[in-house]
């Protein structure tokens, strides 16, 4: 009679077990995100025998550290912020704002015959554009809030022709991370198109 209570008892433990283990393997899976650069952001193709007249370099760009993480961060209060878990920028959230930025410039500045590459890609008498993020918040199902500084650095490294301080809202349409992600993206399509109407006045005020 003892033999089979402690028997019964043993499975009963071994089935606990099997469930705890089951439970650990069966963890939510995360979900990854990129930005989206314009929709017109295919290289335009230059004229054939036509030359570069304009290098631009973009960067470097920085972001506040609240945002520089693997999750993605949401605003839910005034002193609250909603770090997601279980969806994830698929990479650098600062090397992914940088990649959208250069393909829109580069869309949108390519007509002039410019071309815009990262600012560690170094070469002489190129204009640099150093770009700071100071807020980045969004609020799912409400809005988003983004401030930016950028300046425009001559081809002699030194002398600031122009320094912009921008700053844009918009509605978040939905709580889904994915609809998050398109409005940081649309945001960082109205930054580009500042920065490159600086760009532009830069150039033409210098001649090249």
């Amino acid at each position: 009679m003892k033999d089979h209570v402690f028997f019964r008892i043993t499975i009963f433990f071994i089935g606990i077990i099997s469930l705890l283990v089951a439970g650990c393997g069966s963890s939510t899976p995360s979900r990854f995100y990129t930005l989206t650069s314009l929709k017109s952001a295919e290289p335009m193709q230059q004229p054939a025998g036509e030359k570069i007249k304009t290098i631009v370099r973009i960067g470097p760009v920085d972001i506040p550290d609240y945002l520089d993480k693997p999750q993605i961060v949401t605003r839910t209060g005034q002193n609250e912020l909603s770090i997601a878990e279980f969806d994830r920028w698929g990479g650098s959230l600062r090397n992914d704002i940088s990649r959208v930025l250069i393909e829109n410039l580069s869309s949108t500045l390519a007509a002039g015959h410019v071309t815009v590459v990262p600012w560690k890609q170094y070469a002489p008498g190129t204009y640099r554009v150093p770009l700071t993020i100071t807020r980045l918040d969004v609020t799912p199902g409400g809005n988003l809030y983004l401030k930016a500084q950028f300046s425009i650095i001559d081809k002699d490294g030194k002398t600031v022709t122009a320094f912009r301080e921008s700053s844009f809202s918009k509605p978040v349409n939905g709580t889904g991370y994915n609809v998050v992600v398109t409005a940081i993206s649309d945001a960082l399509a109205d930054l580009s198109q500042e920065i490159a109407a600086s760009v532009k006045s830069a150039i033409a005020k210098r001649g090249n």
